[in-house]
């Protein structure tokens, strides 16, 4: 039985898991060889050691099942534990199928986690981070060092460390480049794969699945079902802003560059063509407006040299990154300077930014933005103040990394702060709490030592975030937490939901490996990166899946904001639209389960978009019926009577059309008024009104029901079609009027339209006299289709009631439905 869209939205909301996993052994005939576990949520905290108990978020299942939107990447996981060592084992991966035509073979993308070294929470660690379809190109060793016990040494996360009688380090075996497809791999006793399905645009919403199989080359293989369930709406943009600092240094095609150790000041040297794959990258993972090293010059003769940064722009742009953005540019003409400015050098700099900001807009590029000095705070970053407002003079702005005390000093000139996060600090007193040889192990509760909702409560920042959005300004968040922190979840949370409850517009962190490198291109300064660089682009890190996952959250965030803000418009004071709100405001952003409210918001959005209107036939209409057959359909077999008022068209037409019509002024309407001279005249038999003649017609019937019949009943009166204005009366009271004026209709709609009168609000006596007025200005005028009585013991839907007729007409109602 179908009931309100609503109803059932809320007695099903809680019944859909985000990563439905089967419970069941998995079903294979090498039980003693390896097992399989999904990892569910697939973007969590901890890691997946290669020793060591699994931890809680593996559970042995046979089937995935994950949830998205077209065009959306979403992620699973899932873990091989072996008993001895498997060889060769390949994973494939079988066509899709579902309701739409076939899907790429890269829509479905199977890699493996490899592991790397890098210091995580203050130690040297080799853990498993780095998503490759090629685990043989990069290998960890380890030599060993020389302790050093006249300096303190720090990692590259700023953690104090104590000497170590061993170092590991990453070795590129060859080129340092990954492979297109995943390779064959060796599990000598735990390994992870990683998938990430990209729904086709032009998927159909629906269920559809595919088979992994897992096959080593020493023992039987297994299967894992993937059910792909693709939601019935699209994705919108994020509300929030998402960009990176971003410096590199363009060289051309052939030329020396990272990969040869070639780095400048402002960064390792990349060609066009790789400059191109990062940005693919960073648009599939959010990032879709990277800041620009480098911007406008300034040639020998003092004119502004906009050949670098056009040469940047088309490469953006070629690699999916839209016109229309904001444009973040350092090392540009006109750059804030930390000193104050004389008169002559502030007019120069605003006639600068002028013609920056006029060949942007031509560009396509209308908001343009100078870098202030990197992390400038106290009376350094008020001695930029001159420039800062010689820049908003010209039509430009400034955004600036910087800390928690800006806005007394510039925060009327500084128009897009960035803000210092306190997570890194947080997460440094988390990890104290544990022996360094277990701060892997902890990884999970460390993560939850970063207390985002500290800094949503926080008066200070509080202050700075609500002065900025005070002022008409927006605010982004920085190192929130740092790129390289290789905590997924915490990278998801603090990207997206978090990012909206604390109330930042964007953020803005390092993500790409920058600055230093060590005496090999592969030792890349992984603190400031959730990528490894190599060859033809990036190599994703489970965090930078975690980091693009929170975007998404945000996405779906923006969705069902924009939804419910429709329906808000639409459909006033709708329970469903009140209790979603209460719901949005009280979420967990902070400790809840991302997932599970990811899902719901998917859920919420289809529910608000289901209000309304829905073309559904008339035979699932009347489903919700609960008893049809209680349900009668009365017919007005005997002719009512009726007399016209006279005007003629011309009047009706003119300029002053009148507003008297002797059957109001007589009240015909009373059923005290005597009719017995009047006409007679059927409406179920002829489909012409009362013919040609304008004027206003009055028709008077009495109602073939009685007070028994009516007595706890529900009525209601369908009209086929009246031509053109109507109101009707019952017992002498008007209830209902069918005019242009109350539908919003045209003229040519009007005399068209079937309508309905409830009469639940109506004492019936039995022998109730029903009036009709209608005018008519032109043409056919009149009651010209049928017009019934319908009765019934439970309270219809407009739509039941057109149901109702619409099958009475085509002899298609129950046999018993009088």
């Amino acid at each position: 039985m179908k009931r309100d869209c609503s109803q059932k939205f809320i007695s099903s909301i809680w019944l859909v898991p985000v990563i439905c996993m089967m419970a069941s052994a998995c079903a294979n005939a090498n039980t003693n060889d390896y097992t399989v576990h999904i990892v569910e949520p697939a973007v969590n905290n901890h890691m997946i050691l290669e020793d060591g108990p699994l931890p809680p978020v593996c559970k042995e299942a046979t089937a995935i099942e994950i949830s998205a939107c077209r065009g959306e990447y979403e992620p699973a996981s899932f873990v091989v534990t072996a008993s001895h060592a498997l060889n060769e084992v390949r994973v494939e991966v079988d066509p899709v199928i579902g309701p739409s035509i076939s899907w790429p073979k890269d829509a479905i993308d199977v890699r493996v986690v490899k592991k790397i070294h890098r210091r995580v929470f203050g130690v040297s660690s080799v853990i498993p981070s780095l998503l490759v379809h090629d685990e043989n190109f990069i290998t960890t060793e380890t030599a060993p060092v020389e302790p050093d016990t006249n300096n303190e040494q720090f990692n590259d996360a700023g953690f104090l460390i104590a000497s170590e009688m061993k170092q590991s380090f990453n070795v590129a075996n060859g080129e340092l480049r990954d492979t297109l497809d995943l390779q064959p791999v060796s599990i000598n006793k735990r390994k992870q794969f990683w998938i990430t399905v990209h729904i086709p645009d032009y998927a159909y919403p629906g269920t559809y699945t595919t088979t992994l199989r897992i096959v080593p080359g020493n023992a039987a293989p297994t299967e894992l079902t993937l059910r792909i369930n693709v939601h019935p709406f699209t994705l919108l943009p994020p509300m929030t802003e998402h960009s990176i600092y971003y410096p590199v240094v363009l060289v051309p095609e052939g030329a020396e560059d990272w990969s040869q150790g070639k780095q400048t000041g402002g960064g390792p040297c990349i060609t066009p063509s790789q400059y191109i794959a990062e940005c693919k990258n960073m648009v599939a993972h959010g990032i879709t407006n990277p800041n620009i090293y480098g911007g406008v010059g300034i040639n020998p003769d003092d004119t502004l040299d906009y050949s670098h940064i056009e040469k940047i722009l088309a490469l953006r742009e070629q690699a999916g990154i839209a016109k229309g953005q904001p444009l973040y540019l350092t090392s540009a003409a006109a750059e804030p300077v930390s000193r104050p400015l004389t008169d002559a050098e502030k007019e120069q700099r605003i006639a600068i930014v002028k013609e920056v900001m006029a060949w942007g807009k031509q560009r396509g590029y209308p908001d343009i933005h100078w870098a202030g000095l990197d992390e400038a705070w106290g009376e350094w970053l008020a001695s930029e103040k001159d420039s800062f407002q010689a820049i908003n003079d010209g039509g430009g702005k400034v955004f600036a990394a910087t800390g928690i005390q800006f806005y007394d000093l510039v925060g009327d000139t500084l128009r897009k702060p960035v803000l210092m996060s306190p997570l890194l600090g947080r997460l440094q007193a988390a990890a104290k709490q544990y022996p360094s040889d277990q701060l892997i192990q902890h990884a999970d509760d460390i993560a939850k030592g970063a207390s985002l909702d500290l800094m949503a409560q926080g008066d200070i920042y509080r202050k700075n975030i609500d002065s900025v959005h005070r002022a008409g300004n927006k605010i982004f968040v920085y190192m929130h937490p740092p790129a390289g922190v290789p905590l997924p979840q915490l990278q998801r949370r603090a990207e997206g939901l978090g990012l909206w409850r604390i109330g930042f517009d964007g953020s803005m962190n390092w993500s790409y490996s920058h600055i230093k490198f060590g005496d090999k291109p592969i030792d890349q300064n992984l603190f400031s990166s959730k990528v490894m660089r190599v060859k033809g682009g990036v190599l994703d890190t489970l965090h930078w899946e975690g980091h693009r996952e929170g975007i998404d959250d945000i996405r779906y965030l923006t969705t069902l904001m924009d939804t419910l803000a429709r329906a808000r418009g639409r459909f006033p004071g709708n329970s469903l639209i009140r209790e979603t709100e209460n719901w949005l405001s009280n979420i967990d952003v902070f400790e809840g389960n991302l997932d599970a409210i990811r899902q719901e918001m998917a859920l919420r959005i289809i529910a608000l978009q289901g209000l309304g209107y829905k073309a559904i036939s008339p035979e699932e209409t009347l489903e919700s019926i609960n008893n049809i057959n209680q349900v009668r359909i009365i017919n007005f077999p005997q002719p009512w009577r009726f007399k016209l008022v006279p005007v003629d068209e011309k009047t009706f037409l003119g300029p002053n059309p009148p507003e008297i019509d002797m059957g109001l002024q007589e009240k015909w309407f009373d059923p005290a008024h005597d009719d017995s001279h009047w006409d007679t005249m059927r409406t179920d038999t002829k489909e012409q009104g009362w013919g040609q003649e304008t004027g206003y017609g009055w028709y008077r019937i009495e109602l073939p029901l009685s007070a028994e019949d009516a007595k706890g009943k529900f009525a209601y009166l369908h009209f086929g079609a009246c031509d053109e204005d109507a109101w009707i009366y019952i017992n002498g009271k008007q209830v209902f009027k069918h005019t242009l004026a109350s539908t919003g209709l045209l003229p040519e709609q009007l005399w068209l339209m079937p309508f309905i009168v409830p009469l639940g609000e109506i004492e019936l006596t039995g022998n109730d006299l029903m009036t009709v007025r209608i005018k008519n200005t032109q043409d056919m005028g009149g009651i010209w289709r049928p017009v019934r009585l319908i009765v019934s013991h439970e309270k219809l839907t407009k739509q039941q009631v057109e149901a109702l007729i619409l099958l009475k007409a085509t002899q298609h109602l129950p046999q018993r439905l009088p």
